[in-house]
């Protein structure tokens, strides 16, 4: 009875983890969705000011900058967020391998045919680990937002420089804006995962389970394979 009841409890706490899991997936990816959607849409209005506007006419520059700090500021509010759920999603991951474990453990037999990672066998689709190339966290949904916040505050500031300076010096103001611009957010990121890496390691060390190095694999962090511990 005891074993029932353990193995209930571990059914129950799975099935709600995938259910956190999906729900964590299904707001990064509606609220990156709605990022776009905006960018594209204030993308499209300040070039149609753009070819259609008049000499001299003070209204469009003053929709254009209204543009894009609207578009800068939910950028900012919404790479934030990006970065909370993903690292939501690497802990709900975490818990669902260590479940896994559990169940694989309880069954020795069924073991071989467990496709998905365990903290005894990654298995073919190894858990993607926290400590990997920066590469990946610039081309993740995180690292997209980063980029046009990025592109935006480049442009502010090359525009700005315009105003007052030689061109030559608005490049230059524009070549070191940008990617320092990037370098913040993805330092951001990093750290959060680092943070994640760091307190989840703590635990799994603390309860004494075995954790083999995880490999890397693909795949965004709140919605791919469940990570192992750093």
């Amino acid at each position: 009875m005891a074993d029932d009841t353990e193995l209930t409890i571990a059914l129950a706490e799975y099935e709600h983890l995938r259910e956190l899991s999906r729900t964590v997936h299904d707001q990064s990816t509606a609220r990156f969705t709605f990022f776009l959607a905006v960018a594209s849409g204030a993308t499209a209005v300040s070039a149609g000011l753009i070819t259609t506007g008049r000499p001299g006419d003070r209204v469009g520059p003053a929709v254009l900058a209204g543009l894009g700090l609207l578009v800068l500021l939910l950028g900012v509010f919404v790479f934030a967020r990006q970065v909370e759920l993903n690292d939501r999603g690497r802990r709900y991951a975490v818990a669902a391998t260590v479940l896994r474990t559990y169940l694989a453990r309880r069954a020795p037999g069924l073991t071989p045919f467990i496709v998905m990672p365990t903290l005894d066998d990654p298995g073919p689709f190894a858990p993607e680990p926290f400590h990997r190339h920066w590469f990946r966290d610039l081309v993740s949904q995180a690292g997209m937002i980063a980029l046009v916040n990025s592109a935006l505050v480049g442009l502010a500031a090359t525009l700005a420089v315009l105003l007052a300076g030689p061109a030559w010096l608005a490049a230059l103001v524009a070549a070191l804006v940008a990617p320092g611009s990037v370098a913040v957010h993805l330092r951001v990121i990093r750290r959060r995962v680092a943070r994640s890496a760091g307190h989840v390691g703590a635990v799994l060390d603390r309860r004494a389970l075995a954790v083999p190095d995880p490999a890397p694999a693909g795949g965004e962090p709140a919605g791919g394979p469940p990570p192992a511990r750093p």
